[in-house]
Order: structure tokens, then C-alpha cells, then sequence
């Protein structure tokens, strides 16, 4: 029997003064019929497709929840009960931004990032997994968040920074790409997690 989590939704709401929606995650609380809920914040926005005055509510596709189950899994120990989130712990709201990474953001085309292949070893992959990403600019942390035989989109973890200022100062870094960016590259550029040279929790907060 798979883990049931209890419900969850998207709330979407326009940015003032800008063509965005942010979104924030929404907890039921108490029984169904009062409708109570908490209302948290994450730092996910994306441009929608039509414009609206007042938010709107979505309930968690059967997809947010999978995607979320699997990261859960890589990295606590949860049980196939329903499953109670606290929402306040650092690592469950990670995890929560990254679902809404996938839900909401339009995958970049990753072709001029994908580094040259080579032999090495490789493992089975699965949504959910944390892996290394093979780019011209080096390994980097990812998570996959979708797969299909030729390309895997993930989540990215950590900044791509330009080779010309890696060893710069933070302040003068050239980031090439931001972290939590969405991106969809070949299979063939996904590697093990051990890959990068930092894959720990702490990316993810």
C-alpha cells in the first residue's frame, strides 16, 4: 500500500505590480467542512498564462504528490501509512519547492549545456533522484523531476557559476545559471549524485 498524503493545495496569487503569480502552499486544518487552512510561502513565481484578480486554488495533481513521495523517500525514512507533514521543518518546505519548481516552471532546453560523454558507470534513474548533472561547465547537483526515454528534466541545486570567476569571490561569481532553475537535457548527462562536489541536504533549503 502506498503512502497517502493528506490534502494539498497550490494557491496562486498575482505579484503586486507585476505580471506574476507567486505561489504558496495551503495545509487544511481541522475537519474538511470548516475549511481552515494555513497558508504558507515559497519562493516559487512564474508568469501565467492568463491574468486574474484573485487567487487561485489548486488542489495537488496525483503527479505533485508522487513526485513529492519519491523525494521524501531519498531522504527520510517514512512508513506506507497517511502520511503528517510538518509543514515548518526546513527540509519538508525543500522538498515542497521543488515539487512547485516542476509544477509551475517551463523547462529550459539544455542542449548547450550538456557536457561531452565519456565511459564511466551508471544507475537505473527514477524521478525523485539526486543526481549530478555532466555539463561543459562541470558536475552540478540536480534532482529529476520527469523522464521519458531520451531527456530528463531536473531541478537544479546548485548555481552554475562561469569557470572565468569560480574561484572569485561570491560577489564577483558569474552565475550562469541560478539554482532552482528547471532544465531538460539528455539521459545520457545524468551520473550519479556523487558526481558533484557537494550533494548534501543543505541545497535544498
Amino acid at each position: 500500500m502506498s503512502a497517502v498524503l493528506q490534502p494539498l493545495f497550490w494557491r496562486l496569487a498575482n505579484e503586486q505590480n507585476s505580471d506574476l503569480d507567486i505561489v504558496s502552499v495551503l495545509m487544511p486544518r481541522g475537519p474538511e467542512e470548516e475549511k481552515v487552512a494555513i497558508e504558507y510561502a515559497i519562493d516559487v513565481s512564474f508568469k501565467p498564462s492568463t491574468q486574474h484578480q484573485s487567487p487561485i486554488d489548486l488542489r495537488w495533481s496525483e503527479a505533485d504528490g508522487e513526485l513529492f513521495m519519491s523525494l521524501l523517500r531519498n531522504v527520510m525514512d517514512v512508513g506506507d501509512d497517511h502520511i503528517e507533514l510538518d509543514i515548518e521543518d526546513s527540509m519538508i518546505q525543500g522538498l515542497i519547492n521543488l515539487v512547485a519548481t516542476a509544477r509551475f516552471h517551463t523547462p529550459w532546453p539544455g542542449d548547450e549545456l550538456e557536457g561531452e560523454d565519456f565511459p564511466t558507470y551508471r544507475k537505473e534513474l527514477d524521478i525523485g533522484d539526486f543526481i549530478s548533472i555532466n555539463t561543459i561547465y562541470g558536475f552540478y547537483s540536480a534532482v529529476i523531476v520527469a523522464l521519458d526515454s531520451i531527456d530528463a528534466t531536473v531541478v537544479l541545486l546548485d548555481d552554475i557559476i562561469s569557470p572565468d570567476t569560480v574561484d572569485a569571490p561570491e560577489e564577483h561569481q558569474e552565475v550562469i545559471i541560478p539554482s532552482h532553475n528547471l532544465i531538460m537535457l539528455n539521459r545520457v548527462c545524468v551520473l550519479p549524485a556523487e558526481f558533484a562536489e557537494d550533494m548534501e541536504a543543505t541545497h535544498l533549503h
